[in-house]
């Protein structure tokens, strides 16, 4: 009897497997956008896209935007990432340098606070 209660515990077990849902067909939203991206072999969600950016320049300045009329940006030292320099930039003045970069603050809607 404890030979045909096995054998019937492992067949019930090996044919729940065939239905067990996978997590990209259980997916939705951002998380299926990032597994479908990981399958084609890219990052949604890269952070670092923002290194490989053109540099600011006095000419041409990063452009930080903000509801309020100030931002704050930090900007790390290149010969020491530990290191933070910070600026702030305010609606109305024009570029100015942060550590080797140009910035300048654009005002957008909302913020009212």
């Amino acid at each position: 009897m404890s030979s045909q209660s096995a054998s019937s515990s492992s067949s019930s077990s090996s044919s729940s497997d065939a239905n067990v849902v996978t997590d990209f067909e259980h997916s939705t939203g951002l998380y299926r956008a990032e597994l479908e991206g990981l399958a084609q072999g890219k990052d949604i969600f890269d952070h670092y896209d923002f290194t490989r950016a053109p540099k600011g320049t006095k000419e041409s300045p990063c452009v930080v935007t903000s509801e309020m009329d100030y931002r704050v940006v930090g900007v790390t030292d290149p010969d020491d990432d530990s290191i933070v320099i910070w600026g702030r930039l305010e609606e109305g003045k024009g570029p100015m340098l942060i550590g080797d970069e140009w910035f300048v603050h654009k005002r957008v809607g909302g913020g009212g606070h």
